[in-house]
């Protein structure tokens, strides 16, 4: 059976936008920007710039339409410009650039990704998260590649809110770990087992210089330490993700995320990423690294990741009665090292629990 394997082409930089019009030049003159709004209103015009006189055309500039769903998808597909456009340029995050991979899969248009903030690796990836018009998950689907190069400008990113850099480093920590654990004891062919030996690269470089590019996040500086924080959470999480299957891209952090999401206070005020870390934690306790988890918590005090549940306000009680049966429930836990059930996680949480209270931080 062949298997075709696509790696990401990008550009990171200050100044990353210059080379727009020499490596898009290539597949056309006509463009059709599409995005979020606020993504939009801040790289567009920087883009516009940045091709002056070097023959692109912009046609138009769409918004995705506030979600990453087959509906709005569909709808894209019917507008004229695009149709005409030789090529698609995407603004935004994760749900923008998910639409504009499903759009210009169907149209078989090249696209070019133009993240603004660096909380997730999707200017980077083939797949694609679909939700439901009512916002809710509905499934995975894949572009056939990923965009045909990807544009990081980090002083767009620098701009952006740091919110999203923040929980991205929680986000992107889940793959420094889930991967091997849930690979481990499995016989593994090529791909899987790049990927698995990667992971580790999605943890040591933002334990080495998130702080650092936090900071400077905060001040809108782009350093080395910003830019390696952002190609952590890009490009190297895109490059796990690609290598190994889908049962190992995920696993106990994200369940107890999931379990989280079952109660609406604290899905609605805290991000996902956020949330992950502190399921990076327990994972850890669960697995006996406590040699690991004595190397995050620095880290985390030191950028204000949660490094207990009582950080969400919730209750021992809202983990035994929602929490724990939805965690439990899902299909990231089912293929791991050793058997998950219920009864482990809650004792991973408990463990956990008492382990942090004991510890000087």
């Amino acid at each position: 059976m062949s298997k075709s394997v696509f790696l990401p082409a990008y550009t990171i930089g200050a100044d990353a936008y210059a080379k727009v019009p020499e490596i898009c030049s290539k597949f056309g003159k006509t463009v059709v920007f599409i995005g979020g709004k606020t993504a939009l209103e801040k790289a567009a015009g920087l883009v516009k710039e940045a091709i002056k006189g070097s023959g692109l055309e912009v046609l138009d500039t769409i918004w995705y339409g506030g979600e990453a769903t087959y509906e709005n998808v569909e709808e894209l597909k019917k507008n004229p410009v695009i149709q005409k456009a030789d090529m698609v340029f995407g603004f935004g995050g994760g749900k923008a650039l998910d639409t504009c991979k499903m759009l210009t899969n169907d149209l078989g248009k090249p696209l070019f990704n133009f993240p603004t903030i660096a909380s997730t690796c999707a200017s980077v990836t083939s797949v694609c998260v679909v939700y439901y018009p009512t916002h809710e998950m509905k499934e995975l689907c894949w572009r056939y590649a990923p965009a045909e190069h990807s544009f990081i400008n980090s002083q767009v990113i620098a701009d952006a809110p740091v919110k999203y850099l923040w929980a991205g480093i929680g986000d992107t920590l889940a793959k420094g770990y889930e991967p091997e654990f849930s690979a481990r004891g499995k016989e593994l062919d090529h791909s899987n087992q790049m990927g698995v030996t990667l992971s580790v690269l999605c943890q040591e470089p933002l334990v080495k210089y998130g702080t650092k590019g936090l900071e400077d996040c905060k001040k809108h500086v782009v350093s080395s330490d910003l830019e390696e924080v952002i190609l952590t959470i890009i490009v190297t999480t895109g490059v796990v993700s690609y290598y190994v299957i889908n049962d190992y891209n995920s696993c106990i952090a994200h369940a107890i995320f999931y379990g989280f999401t079952t109660i609406p206070e604290i899905d609605e005020t805290h991000l996902h990423g956020e949330i992950v870390s502190y399921g990076v934690l327990v994972s850890l306790m669960v697995d006996n690294r406590k040699d690991e988890i004595n190397k995050l918590l620095p880290f985390y005090k030191s950028i204000d990741l949660p490094v207990t549940y009582k950080a969400f306000d919730a209750t021992p009680e809202q983990i035994e009665t929602k929490v724990l049966p939805k965690a439990a429930s899902v299909n990231d836990i089912k293929v791991a090292a050793f058997p998950v059930d219920i009864n482990v996680l809650r004792k991973g949480i408990n463990d956990y629990e008492a382990y942090v209270a004991s510890v000087k931080l």
